[in-house]
């Protein structure tokens, strides 16, 4: 086994190799979602909003495909880390079953239904045209968005990351460029409004969806014909993956309808409130895309060395992850407060909403270590050994049985301030990362998925 000191080379250079591609993606994916957004944002109101109805209603369905793509990066990991390509195979064929046939439902139910579905939102007619035309486009790319999905996270549960980082760089440039041109109409395109942004998506989508695909026949030696009739179908297999990915499914939704509930008590506070609490995302995110690559890091270090069945390997590494994360953590936060100054004075916004986003910003400074905790070792490290119920009632209890009554109280009983309401609202961050980490260090979480379904060669 590797020395446990944190300084590792080999340690750190896997973490790295693994941690910077995919915080960079997630930069880069972020970064020119605000320059679409600004795209479309020139089209008017009602094109904003109809854009913000139809996005909110495929997150939700891409929600649910995650859930289904992290149900195989489990997997894929750990038999990754036996050796066994039989393993990830059959994994990857079930998965692409599955997101198939949701994929292609979620197509049909959005286009039967798109008005009733966008009606949920909105009564204004106008906005509800603009939606429907650029809701049936978006549902379209929901089969190429569910391949995608499941090809990124068979690549990086094998430690291939920088040709999907290529990829996905030239995917978004083609989608930003194609938004320019199919928007606006420029390069010969006629001017297509929304519908632009949403063809715009699709082929994105599309050309990624292929030469992702043709990463995966390389890595996993199959065809496209293998992959529409494989061998056979593996029963316990598929049961043990179902068992494992519902709970994260269940995970995500829960926890974006917890987030989302949060934004409605924020807003019941007033536009001020409302405005502070909004301003500060972009800076948030920044450093959410640092320690999202480093869980996913944690996720296919520790799932690889489970499947090799190096269990102490994969404690040690679980707990480099906790300390690594626990100083990053300090270190981001004391930047936060530093640099608030400087980041709020890019807005042009009033003294009330600057003090407010100023104090929300010091709270989340210190919420910061329990908040980062969460991510790497309750999403990454906890996950990686299946522990996805675990993850699943904890952020569920927090998230609804903590958090949310403590933000009712705050805004509607006590009438506390927005940095203070925002405070109660997140503190259950702190009550998971401790229960998390409790977690962790029981070793109740190693196990291997695959131990009992080995394939036949």
């Amino acid at each position: 086994m590797e020395s446990s000191s944190i300084g590792s080379n080999s340690f750190l250079r896997r973490m790295l190799t693994l941690a910077i591609p995919i915080t960079l993606q997630s930069l880069i994916t972020s970064s020119l979602s605000m320059i679409d957004s600004m795209m479309v944002g020139q089209l008017g109101v009602d094109s904003i909003a109809a854009v913000g109805i139809g996005n909110k209603i495929t997150t939700i369905l891409i929600l649910i495909l995650q859930g289904f793509g992290t149900g195989a990066a489990i997997f894929v990991a750990q038999y990754f880390g036996k050796k066994d390509l039989v393993g990830i195979q059959k994994v990857f064929y079930l998965t692409v079953q599955i997101v198939v046939i949701f994929s292609l439902l979620f197509t049909a139910i959005i286009l039967f239904f798109t008005s009733r579905f966008i009606q949920l939102f909105t009564t204004d007619r106008h906005v509800i045209e603009i939606s429907l035309h650029f809701l049936r486009i978006m549902a379209i790319s929901y089969l190429p968005t569910g391949m995608t999905i499941v090809f990124m996270t068979t690549l990086k549960s094998m430690g291939e990351v920088k040709r999907p980082l290529y990829i996905s760089i030239l995917a978004i440039g083609l989608n930003t460029l194609l938004n320019y041109a199919m928007i606006f109409g420029h390069f010969g395109f006629p001017e297509m409004g929304v519908e632009g942004a949403a063809y715009a998506t699709l082929i994105a989508r599309v050309v990624q969806m292929i030469l992702l695909f043709l990463i995966v026949c390389q890595y996993l030696s199959i065809s496209l014909k293998t992959v529409i009739m494989p061998h056979h179908f593996d029963r316990l297999l598929a049961k043990k993956y179902v068992s494992i990915t519902i709970p994260t499914i269940i995970n995500h939704v829960a926890w974006t309808l917890g987030e989302t509930s949060y934004f409605w008590v924020y807003a019941q506070m007033g536009t001020e409130a409302l405005a502070a609490v909004t301003i500060i995302d972009p800076l948030v995110f920044i450093f959410m895309a640092l320690f999202i690559g480093l869980g996913d890091a944690s996720q296919v270090m520790v799932g690889n060395s489970i499947g090799a069945n190096k269990k102490e390997a994969a404690f040690d590494y679980a707990k480099r992850f906790i300390k690594i994360t626990f100083v990053l953590s300090m270190v981001s936060g004391i930047f936060i407060i530093l640099f608030i100054p400087l980041f709020l004075s890019v807005y042009n916004v009033i003294d009330t909403v600057s003090v407010l986003a100023k104090n929300i910003l010091i709270v989340y400074a210190f919420l910061m270590i329990g908040k980062m905790l969460n991510l790497v070792n309750n999403v990454g490290v906890l996950r990686a050994g299946g522990d996805t119920k675990f993850v699943m009632y904890l952020d569920m209890i927090g998230v609804w049985c903590i958090g949310f009554p403590l933000a009712m109280l705050g805004a509607f009983w006590f009438r506390l301030p927005v940095y203070i309401v925002f405070a109660l609202a997140n503190s259950h961050d702190i009550v998971r990362a401790v229960v998390g980490i409790k977690r962790t260090f029981s070793k109740k979480w190693i196990r291997s998925v695959t131990e009992h379904y080995a394939p036949a060669s």
